[in-house]
């Protein structure tokens, strides 16, 4: 983007942000009575106000009226079978933002990461965090939502309290605390393709304490389906489920200023991965002609413990963390029905992490502060392999990838009210990373389907000072919260799977963006109607990106610009007492400023970013009406727009605009609840895997249309 466009983008923003600022003045509407949604009760006309949003996307506890930062929250009502079940569900709720198990594989305003197409040592550009820890490996996140009390979808690059690998953006899921929804739930769920649903949850204090209670809460899943696709060559379902889970929180006080709470959860998955990739019209026909049967086992686990203490002019925060993961995935190699080749993937995982903050009370005093450190070291072993289907196993082609990572950061924020309704927040991040490595190719087949003998080492180590700042400001009268934001996201380089030309260790160097953000939140119609407008626009520097370096032998360089600008708005209105409405809508202008593959010929400067659609859009209403006799009708409704994408730099293929809705319809007693459901009602036909092989396109279409029937039952 030229520097007279950045202007005018810039100049654009501030415009946005006076307009905004002017609405109290528009007659027939009137604001709240201050900035914070009250506890649902009766208004003028005895219509109840909307709930406040609790969030926590800026490490401490506000609403979302409050929080000078995009977030979009989901909350525990919404979560579930019958609704939102995982990060895919949603995304396609969040304006700008999209989930793809090829790609990022969360891609926010345009940033992710290079997904599949980085090889085995995949880095996210959008960070997930599981109660404050974070996950390093896409194939490390939860396959499924179970038991959470909230999503948080934090947009923009983050830099004080966040750090690593942060660039596009952070999604928080959120655990319920011990103790808060005492008793036991059970439900059960049937649905197409014989899908079965069980879950189960106890949540019951231990003991009684001078100084409070411990609680323990317990859940345990199973999930199975038969699979949506229809594999010609096999026979066999792709795309099924086979998953179970169990989680367990205890947790209460340790004395009158102390609290803990220790999670651990496991989850295994026995599926094929879901990688049935085929030609696009058998593909969007849910068939495939795949000689080999897809396999994956997938294995997750970790443990961690929040302390926190309050020390009067101080609070101590300690996570200490433990995970890992274990993966297996078998597939075919050519993706047809003949006996020609097999290919797999394996890794192993361990991280342990530490992070303490310091900050002090969130008392509203004028002065406000936050400082801590932040440990982390990753061991991670990759392999890749790829062989005739004639070899057996223990014989294949493997391209493997051993990494240790150590990454160390200091940080700190500070927040000070300089006028009345005015208050500044500025902080830096330090980070400094060591990574060691080593690349080995080889080949007991002696067929070198992965290339010649290699066996490289490497180290490097970046360091990176992350400065974000931020002005909120709430004009009278009050009910309207106004912020501009700047932030620097780092993601840090490293040594890539592949080999350069000589036989030696590809490095590459750091990616940052910039984020620059004018957002307004606003309260109207006596605290009925919430409505949050933000602009925005980034700066992505240094992209890491895939250059050929010959026409068979690609490598990572820092070969890439590009920039992001748009706009966002959400709104939810309480209509009635029953009946509340939801909108989120995302404009963007994701675009490569310079990208050359000088080998391949190609320029895909101008080119759109993948996985970044012009428009999303979200729509949704949810009904709960007292129906008499304690009987509440439930119903809910939800549509998803997304505009044309492509999936690729070239942006050879564009997926065309989708349109999912989703519903159900039920009853809710109290102690029994029923659930009809439906999911992509429309049976739209959509990819969610695309790549092209030997000049075929080939994908994965997503699930039809399905229902189901989820049982509830509370004690």
């Amino acid at each position: 983007m030229t520097s007279t466009a950045l202007s005018i983008l810039r100049r654009g923003l501030l415009a946005g942000a006076a307009c905004i600022a002017a609405l109290p003045a528009s007659p027939g509407l009137s604001l709240a009575d201050d900035g914070r949604a009250a506890e649902a009760a009766p208004a003028e006309g005895g219509i109840s106000t909307l709930e406040p949003l609790t969030v926590t996307a800026r490490r401490r506890t506000e609403t979302t009226q409050d929080a000078p930062v995009a977030v979009t929250v989901i909350g525990a009502d919404r979560l579930g079978e019958a609704a939102i079940r995982d990060l895919d569900d949603a995304a396609k709720l969040v304006p700008n933002t999209s989930f793809s198990l090829q790609g990022g594989p969360l891609t926010i305003r345009g940033i992710g990461s290079l997904g599949m197409d980085g090889g085995v040592d995949r880095q996210p550009g959008v960070g997930l965090f599981v109660d404050d820890v974070y996950i390093a490996r896409p194939n490390g996140y939860p396959t499924a939502f179970q038991d959470l009390d909230r999503v948080e979808v934090v947009r923009g690059a983050q830099s004080t309290v966040y750090g690593k690998n942060t660039i596009g953006g952070a999604v928080n899921l959120v655990s319920p605390v011990p103790g808060a929804d005492p008793g036991v739930s059970a439900t059960a769920g049937l649905g197409s393709d014989r899908r079965l649903d069980l879950r189960a949850t106890l949540d019951t204090p231990l003991m009684e304490r001078s100084a409070g209670d411990l609680a323990v809460r317990a859940t345990v899943s199973l999930t199975r389906d038969d699979g949506f696709i229809r594999d010609d060559a096999s026979g066999t379902r792709p795309g099924r489920t086979d998953r179970q889970a169990a989680r367990v929180a205890l947790g209460g006080m340790l004395g009158d200023a102390t609290d803990i709470v220790i999670r651990a959860d496991v989850t295994r998955d026995r599926d094929d991965g879901g990688l049935a990739y085929a030609p696009l019209p058998l593909a969007f026909d849910h068939r495939s002609t795949h000689d080999t049967e897809g396999r994956r086992s997938l294995d997750s686990a970790g443990v961690s413990a929040t302390l926190t203490h309050d020390a009067g002019g101080m609070v101590l925060r300690s996570i200490t963390a433990i995970r890992g993961h274990d993966m297996d995935h078998v597939l075919d190699g050519d993706f047809t029905g003949l006996p020609y080749y097999v290919q797999a993937q394996t890794e192993d995982q361990r991280q342990i992490s530490q992070e303490l903050r310091l900050s002090s009370p969130e008392d509203g005093r004028r002065l406000g502060w936050t400082t801590g450190l932040f440990y982390m070291r990753e061991d991670f072993n990759g392999a890749q392999f790829y062989d005739l289907t004639t070899v057996s196993r223990a014989d294949w082609s493997r391209s493997a990838f051993d990494q240790t990572t150590d990454t160390v950061s200091g940080f700190g924020e500070a927040r000070l009210r300089v006028l009345p309704s005015v208050d500044v927040t500025a902080g830096l991040r330090y980070t400094r990373e060591w990574k060691r490595t080593r690349s080995k190719i080889t080949s007991p087949s002696g067929n070198w389907m992965m290339g010649g003998p290699l066996d490289v080492s490497g180290k490097a180590d970046f360091d990176d000072i992350s400065p974000e700042m931020t002005i909120r400001w709430r004009p009278g009268p009050e009910g309207i919260t106004t912020f501009a934001r700047v932030a620097r996201g780092f993601k840090s380089g490293g040594i890539s799977p592949y080999p350069e030309l000589d036989g030696e260790v590809n490095r590459y160097d750091p990616e940052t963006v910039l984020t620059w953000e004018l957002g307004a939140r606003t309260l109207w119609l006596d605290d009925r109607l919430a409505v949050d407008v933000t602009l925005v626009y980034n700066d992505w520097k240094d992209q890491q990106v895939l250059i050929y370096t010959s026409p068979l032998t690609r490598v990572l360089r820092n070969a890439a610009r590009s920039t992001s600008q748009g706009a966002e708005v959400e709104a939810r209105a309480q209509l009635t007492d029953a009946v509340q409405l939801r909108l989120a809508y995302g404009y963007l202008d994701a675009q490569f400023d310079d990208f050359v593959d000088t080998v391949q010929g190609t320029d895909y400067s101008g080119h759109d970013l993948p996985y970044a659609p012009e428009h999303t859009l979200a729509l949704g209403a949810d009904l709960r009406q007292p129906a008499g006799n304690g009987v509440d009708l439930i119903a809910g409704i939800d549509y998803a727009w997304r505009s044309s994408m492509s999936f690729t730099p070239s942006g050879s293929y564009r997926q065309g605009d989708t349109h999912l809705v989703d519903g159900r319809i039920g009853f809710d007693t109290g102690p029994w609840a029923a659930t009809l459901w439906a999911r992509n009602l429309l049976d739209e036909d959509y990819l969610t895997h695309y790549y092209q092989m030997g000049g075929t396109d080939i994908g994965v279409a997503s699930r039809g249309r399905s229902l189901g029937l989820q049982l509830t039952a509370r004690w």
